[in-house]
């Protein structure tokens, strides 16, 4: 059976990147980070640790 684990959306604001977290548990979360790079490095984590809990 097919589930989602969690939902990303990534939006480039003015002087941002701004990314929306929500896990298939509900936990929304958002981080926010001038420097792309470091953005999707927070995600990941999250993302990870997550998946960690949810196993």
């Amino acid at each position: 059976m097919e589930e989602i684990l969690c939902s990303i959306e990534i939006v480039k604001e003015e002087k941002a990147y701004r990314a929306k977290i929500q896990v298939g548990l509900g936990r929304y979360v958002e981080y926010e980070n001038t420097d792309f790079e470091s953005l999707i490095h927070q995600v990941y984590e999250d993302i990870q640790e997550e998946i960690e809990n949810t196993l």
